[in-house]
């Protein structure tokens, strides 16, 4: 038995068995409120300028369902990352918003998950909810600062469309606009 760590590649392989995507339900509510905070907890100690974690308490996520659908990857029994989709977003997209596109938000994938391409499993499902919802695609946004993520959504296959800036003078800030357009 070797005593090298498998690679991405092989780790990948090994769990795509046990690779499920589902909707969310009210009562995901706790895991995904958690996995959130998880996620901003580490953007925070990084100095990432994204998600802050009293963003995420389990009301707001309650609060989600009212306006998007969310989704839960589960690997091999266990929630390992999430995404939501809704059919507009005007608040980002402003005069560009169509709601003949999904719209991403909240993409995250666990620590313990990363380098399994779980990521590009939760864009691939997003874009097949958008053809079977009969929308021309799938568009998301991306916070200017951070290099890296905006080259992920590139490499995914997605088109730079604007840059916006959400009142930035006032604590807000410059996102990246992206979409993905259905190649039936």
């Amino acid at each position: 038995m070797s005593s090298e760590k498998p690679t991405s590649h092989e780790r990948l392989r090994e769990h795509e068995a046990g690779l499920v995507i589902r909707e969310a339900v009210l009562s995901d509510a706790d895991i995904l409120a958690e996995m959130l905070r998880e996620a901003a907890e580490i953007m925070v100690k990084s100095g990432v300028e994204q998600w802050k974690p009293e963003m995420f308490s389990r009301e707001a996520v309650l609060e989600y369902f009212k306006s998007r659908r969310l989704f839960l990857l589960i690997a091999d029994g266990n929630p390992a990352g999430l995404f939501t989709l809704q059919d507009s977003d005007p608040a980002y997209w402003q005069e560009l918003n169509d709601e003949g596109y999904l719209y991403l938000h909240r993409l995250t994938v666990r620590p313990e998950y990363r380098g399994l391409d779980y990521g590009g499993e939760m864009l691939r499902y997003a874009e097949a909810e958008a053809r079977k919802s009969n929308k021309r695609g799938l568009r998301l946004d991306c916070v200017a600062h951070l290099p890296g993520l905006n080259a992920y959504y590139r490499r995914s296959g997605f088109q730079f469309i604007a840059e916006r800036d959400l009142n930035r003078s006032v604590g807000g800030r410059y996102v990246n606009l992206y979409e993905k357009t259905d190649q039936r």
